[in-house]
């Protein structure tokens, strides 16, 4: 059984979509792109998998080479697309709690990376982390994340708010005009950090939607909706963080160790829960690194080499060892299989 992988509300997906659709990309090539299904319209509060969401990206970022398109598909998006969380931001009592309330129910829009905030004496830093190599997809998707924050926080504080600084982790891209014209501020590349910070009074400002008490009636919509979202098992919580391990940017073997920190426990609790459901953390990495794979070489826009080194194996010959153990062949000859077996995505 496949378990689930880090996924995007499709609302989020289907407004990248009609954009690039604006901008003349067919559908179709879309859909073979990044396997995309074809309810995505039909079931706005479904879930895509974020290796199809990052295809997807890379697909329009090649197609349409034009540096501004994150910004673009930011500029589009309205607050209201963000649903229950959109507008329990909109009515939050001050900019404070806005914030807080988009870190704390941000997984029901991706529980593929966080906001955080931190504040200083004199500034507020709103930081998106999500751990991926820093691909031409996952840079473009970083961009569009905080470029819709600001988007985000105009529609609550106003139009002329201005950020003292934005930086991006990756590169800057050859052509920044368009960045500079939406944030109005320093933009730095090569930065330790993807995010915003502004002035720290910022927070203190109260929206003109502000309504406390809507506001905590949907925070709590949002906190049974956050429930819902939430693995089932013991089990199920440990493959979520193997697969958050195999996201980072490290490319290391998740360790019990760092699993358990991330889930709150420790190592001899954890393995004492895995063992009353009959499995083992060894046999959970074992298998989300088989389920990734046979995943992963479905793709078009990634090789065998980059597959391996997600799945963390030091190179193509470990990986190709594994393969053989899971499936009985090569990744190559598997990739070819794999391509047949799923056929063409429906136009």
């Amino acid at each position: 059984m496949v378990r689930p992988q880090p996924t995007v509300v499709a609302r989020v997906v289907q407004r990248i979509v009609d954009h690039a659709l604006r901008d003349g990309v067919r559908l179709d090539a879309m859909r073979r792109a990044a396997r995309l299904p074809p309810s995505l319209a039909e079931d706005p509060a479904g879930r895509i998998e974020l290796d199809g969401v990052i295809d997807l990206w890379t697909y329009l970022g090649r197609t349409l080479d034009d540096p501004s398109l994150p910004i673009r598909v930011a500029q589009a998006a309205a607050i209201e697309d963000l649903h229950v969380l959109g507008f329990a931001m909109m009515t939050a009592p001050s900019v404070r709690d806005a914030v807080d309330t988009v870190a704390r129910y941000g997984p029901l829009l991706t529980d593929s990376g966080r906001w955080e905030v931190t504040e200083t004496a004199r500034r507020v830093h709103l930081r998106w982390y999500r751990a991926r190599p820093l691909t031409l997809g996952h840079r473009l998707s970083n961009e569009t994340a905080v470029a819709q924050g600001l988007g985000c926080l105009r529609r609550i504080a106003g139009a002329e708010l201005t950020p003292v600084e934005v930086t991006f982790r990756h590169p800057a891209p050859p052509r920044r005009a368009g960045h500079g014209a939406f944030f109005d501020c320093p933009v730095s590349f090569d930065a330790p950090h993807d995010g915003l910070s502004f002035r720290r009074d910022l927070l203190d400002a109260v929206p003109p939607s502000a309504n406390r008490t809507l506001w905590e009636y949907l925070c709590r919509s949002a906190e049974a909706l956050s429930r819902e979202l939430a693995p089932r098992s013991r089990e199920d919580a440990v493959r979520h963080a193997i697969v958050r391990e195999l996201s980072s940017a490290d490319g290391s073997v998740p360790s019990l160790p760092r699993v358990a920190r991330a889930l709150g426990t420790t190592e001899r609790t954890l393995r004492r829960h895995l063992e009353a459901e009959g499995t083992s953390f060894r046999r959970l990495v074992d298998d989300v690194r088989r389920e990734r794979a046979d995943s992963l070489l479905r793709r078009e826009t990634i090789s065998v080499t980059e597959v391996a080194l997600q799945l963390g194996f030091a190179d193509t010959t470990a990986f190709s060892h594994a393969c053989q153990r899971w499936f009985g062949r090569a990744p190559r000859e598997l990739r070819g299989s794999l391509r047949a077996a799923s056929g063409p995505a429906p136009p």
